[in-house]
């Protein structure tokens, strides 16, 4: 008889079948203090306000402790006023696109502008949109903010900058990104930096306090370009100030300082290569207890990367591949979320164990134990997860009395077959174990354990082993 430890992962590789190192869905590693891993559900969505005329949340900027969005084709202004959140429709908005909003410094009310489907706008937070007042600031494809300019991109790789803290456009206040012929997708501020993104390279644009013409001038260029014109970000008020972006070469980068760091693992890297349509992939980002989180989506999946320990797991919501975030910003003290199927919005809770209402389920399969000796019958598993999460005044039984799903897999991750429910612990009671007997047989292409939990409670997962008896 040998008790074999479960080799539960640190970051999710699903691979295929039985050469996979570990998955984790909706669930992160976190290293504790005395060296222990800790598993723990990600943190769930507080719906704080709906639309049911409206879908699909295009963009987001915060205004002043105002949440702006666009929605399908309208404009919408989330306040809270007492304790309660109110939306309010300011009004149409063309357009199916991704919307890039910036604003500007101007006292004592910003300008705020708009551009998406290769249109620009100003928006005012009670009339909504109207078209650009300069003539001259053409079809950009994207715009943002940064020391006292907006600063638009064009497909033919120009940059223009407006006015000092204004709207107005100098067709002379110009740039060309030139270093590939590959035109632009993006412009994004991080620091005292305009980066440039082209389809096949960046190029690094610091201030320079040029009198005249384009107020920033060129430094570097980094040989890399992004994917799709969303597949960044970390510029976001808030976050940690990390540019990151899916990459032309399929890998995940982040910037550090001038040069781009990759930190994408085979399974994200090909998730992305084989996106058939790159323009799909958008990301976002959040934080929560301590934890800065950098999102891709793609119509069929959601990878995160957890840049505070490292590492990669993976989002998905209820009945879909994909975690339903489809933009994210810093507001009402806590990131907001506009959902991408529903006119819902929500707060990023990790007390929360739901995702708008809906069932949020962790999940944490391990690698492929393999090694036993044919016949070896795997006796019993034992699971050390944090017991007693149970909230006693709560919703009976899923919180009161919530319970853990647990089944294995004897072909290598091919099937699992039928779970078993083990309780976690009602409240206060921390000495609950969860045990499983009788697994089987062993056989030549390995175990896997998967451990899941959709009850809404507190969930850790540390560690885990098997009792094989009839080795050698």
């Amino acid at each position: 008889m040998a008790r074999v430890p479960i080799p539960f992962p640190l970051a999710s590789a699903p691979g295929k079948f039985a050469e996979s190192g570990g998955r984790m869905v909706n669930a992160f590693a976190e290293k504790l203090a005395d060296d222990r891993i800790k598993r723990s559900r990600v943190p769930g969505i507080r719906a704080i306000i709906e639309t049911t005329s409206y879908t699909h949340c295009r963009g987001m900027i915060e205004i002043n402790g105002v949440t702006l969005a666009a929605l399908d084709d309208r404009l919408v202004t989330i306040t809270l006023s007492g304790g309660t959140y109110i939306l309010t429709d300011i009004g149409a908005f063309a357009g199916s696109e991704t919307v890039y909003f910036a604003r500007n410094n101007k006292s004592p009310t910003p300008d705020i502008v708009a551009v998406t489907d290769s249109s620009a706008f100003v928006i005012d937070m009670t009339t909504g949109a109207s078209s650009y007042p300069d003539a001259d600031v053409g079809s950009p494809n994207s715009v943002c903010f940064l020391a006292g300019y907006f600063f638009f991109s064009y497909g033919n790789a120009r940059m223009r900058a407006s006015g000092l803290n204004d709207t107005s456009i100098n067709t002379l206040d110009t740039a060309l990104a030139e270093s590939k012929p590959d035109g632009l997708w993006r412009v994004v501020p991080i620091g005292k930096n305009l980066l440039a993104f082209g389809p096949f390279s960046i190029e690094i644009w610091p201030n320079s306090g040029n009198a005249t013409a384009f107020p920033f001038s060129y430094l570097d260029t980094i040989p890399r370009g992004v994917a799709g014109p969303d597949a960044v970000a970390g510029y976001e008020n808030g976050w940690s100030n990390t540019i990151i972006w899916a990459a032309d070469d399929y890998v995940v980068y982040k910037l550090n300082g001038y040069t781009a760091e990759p930190i994408s693992s085979p399974s994200v890297s090909k998730a992305i290569e084989r996106t058939a349509d790159k323009t799909t992939l958008k990301a976002c980002v959040y934080t929560h207890d301590g934890h800065a989180i950098w999102a891709l989506s793609s119509p069929e999946w959601t990878w995160c990367y957890d840049l505070s320990a490292g590492s990669w797991f993976e989002r998905k919501s209820y009945d879909s591949d994909r975690w339903r975030a489809a933009a994210s910003i810093k507001c009402f003290g806590a990131w907001v979320i506009g959902d991408e199927a529903t006119g819902k919005f929500g707060l990023i809770d990790p007390d929360y164990g739901f995702e708008f209402g809906d069932a949020l389920t962790a999940s944490v399969v391990s690698a492929t134990m393999s090694g036993f000796p044919a016949r070896a019958a795997v006796s019993r598993l034992d699971l050390d997860i944090m017991s007693g999460v149970g909230v006693a005044p709560g919703s009976d039984p899923i919180e009161t009395n919530p319970v853990a799903s647990v089944s294995w897999s004897h072909d290598g991750g091919v099937t699992f077959g039928s779970p078993v429910l083990r309780e976690v612990g009602p409240q206060g009671k921390y000495k609950q174990g969860c045990r499983v007997n009788r697994l089987g047989t062993a056989s030549a292409k390995g175990l896997q354990i998967k451990v899941e939990i959709s009850d809404p409670v507190a969930f850790s997962l540390f560690s885990g082993e098997v009792t094989v008896e009839g080795r050698g």
